[in-house]
């Protein structure tokens, strides 16, 4: 989890998939997301727990 917030950099041979709740900033996510090859998710309309099924099915 993150602040998003970006204080040291990103590493590119790990997918990250960020999920956005509350009132995350997405711009930072979302750039860490195509940085690694992952995929930002948005749980601020959605659930958590949703979240992170679709999350399972890329691993």
């Amino acid at each position: 989890m993150t602040d998003g917030e970006n204080t040291t950099g990103t590493r590119r041979d790990t997918p990250v998939f960020p999920i956005l709740f509350g009132d995350s900033d997405r711009s930072e996510p979302a750039h860490i997301a195509d940085l690694t090859g992952g995929r930002l998710f948005d749980a601020r309309s959605g659930s958590l727990d949703g979240a992170f099924e679709e999350i399972r099915g890329y691993q």
